[in-house]
């Protein structure tokens, strides 16, 4: 049977995972989340996933939570000849890529989360100051790891390249990037949305993630930066 990814589409974790199944060639069976009920947060999902996050994998009655996570694991055990690649096994290549894997986790996505989040659920009317100042150094932060390799944690295409891209395609909605400050990741960007899988699966979760972001914030999803033509309705 297919590993299991419990998902929305908007969810850039959950397109990380997507976008990685679709390089490798891994079958996934998708299973859509009532994120607008909270199921994430029921008892139910919340025995597989105690964080009550979006993506979860189960594979085979394998539960695991953490799109980085489930990214590395997927790649282990189905990667095959792909895998030396986008998760090297050398020591100091692979501490490279998991150091912008915490970065993602810990500063990047954590400081777009923040706003998209209460924004989606209808509680936070427009970001603050602090929110873009905030978002911009995170920013600075990927330039200044893009400026030591064409890839954001090596010189080729890795699994810290797609959690960052789907991050950022949340940033952008937020904080524009600005090419004169930011050349290096404007640039990285750009090539990262020409990649197949990001045209098959993060640019649509990129358009969808507009809308919500208008909807509360009572703009056109035009008036906001994305990749991909807007919907018609979520």
């Amino acid at each position: 049977m297919a590993p299991i990814l419990y998902k929305i589409d908007l969810s850039p974790p959950a397109n990380a995972v997507r976008m990685l199944a679709h390089i490798i060639g891994l079958q996934l069976e998708l299973k859509d989340v009532a994120f607008s009920s909270m199921e994430h947060k029921s008892p139910e999902y919340v025995k597989k996933n105690p964080m009550g996050q979006i993506p979860t994998l189960d594979d085979g009655g394998f539960i695991l939570g953490d799109s980085h996570a489930i990214m590395i694991y997927l790649l282990s055990k189905y990667g095959g000849n792909k895998s030396e690649l986008l998760y090297p096994s050398d020591a100091q290549a692979r501490a490279v890529v998991n150091q912008v894997l915490f970065f993602d986790a810990s500063i990047l996505f954590s400081r777009i989360k923040v706003v998209t989040l209460p924004t989606v659920m209808g509680t936070l009317k427009s970001p603050s100051e602090r929110h873009l100042a905030d978002i911009e150094e995170a920013y600075g932060m990927l330039e200044a790891f893009l400026s030591r390799h064409s890839h954001v944690a090596g010189d080729h295409l890795t699994i810290a390249d797609l959690a960052i891209a789907n991050t950022l395609y949340a940033g952008v909605l937020i904080k524009k990037l600005d090419a004169e400050k930011f050349p290096l990741t404007t640039a990285w960007y750009k090539k990262m949305q020409e990649e197949p899988s990001y045209k098959e699966i993060a640019a649509y979760g990129s358009s969808l993630l507009s809308q919500a972001l208008s909807f509360t914030w009572q703009k056109c999803p035009e008036d906001l930066e994305t990749d991909a033509p807007p919907l018609v309705a979520l």
